[in-house]
């Protein structure tokens, strides 16, 4: 009889244990689905029924001070996906200067790597560009030749995005030209800081 309320007592005992344990493992789960759901909250998603964007550079026409020169960029944001689609376009008034292009437009294929679609993201990307060559012997520079070129690029940068439609940001993206002559310089680099735009 003593070793029969032994066992009872020892059966007794593991049972209390293993509700313990079931109780804490279902409180850890239970807290930490609530961290998740915060999380969920906490973030609102400001491009939620919003298609696209428009930017400008202000930075680049005012620096830039031997002409006319302009930069924008157009913007697309694909519904349920963490990247965005853009299209960079500058003019530049170059008057004897055929190291740089008097327009380029780019397409860029940009991937967040955050949960969300804010943040830094990593790029890659396509740029077509047109140049004039001048000739230097004479006296008011009389252009001699115009072509093209085109090239891919690479690159980092990061958006923020606010609930009333502005957003600002910056990319640092390089490249080469795979096409086109003047081979000495294929090499591009562009840095684009505080690019301010608006969603629609």
């Amino acid at each position: 009889m003593r070793y029969l309320l032994i066992i009872l007592s020892l059966f007794t005992l593991s049972i209390s244990q293993t509700e313990e344990i079931t109780n804490d493992s279902l409180a850890v789960l239970i807290n930490q689905s609530k961290k998740e759901l915060l999380n969920e909250v906490k973030y609102i998603d400001p491009l939620i029924g919003k298609k696209g964007g428009i930017e400008i550079n202000p930075l680049y026409t005012l620096i830039y001070d031997e002409g006319f020169s302009f930069s924008a960029s157009i913007s697309m944001f694909p519904k349920d996906k963490n990247i965005e689609i853009a299209m960079p376009i500058a003019l530049k008034s170059i008057e004897g200067n055929d190291m740089q292009a008097r327009f380029r437009i780019d397409l860029l294929y940009r991937y967040f790597l955050g949960k969300h679609r804010t943040g830094r993201y990593i790029m890659c990307g396509l740029r077509h560009a047109d140049f004039r060559e001048y000739d230097y012997y004479s006296d008011d520079y009389v252009m001699s030749n115009e072509y093209s070129r085109q090239g891919i690029s690479f690159g980092v940068g990061s958006r923020k995005f606010s609930e009333s439609g502005i957003y600002w940001g910056w990319s640092f993206y390089a490249g080469k030209y795979l096409t086109g002559s003047d081979d000495d310089n294929s090499v591009f680099v562009n840095f684009e800081f505080l690019k301010f735009g608006i969603t629609f």
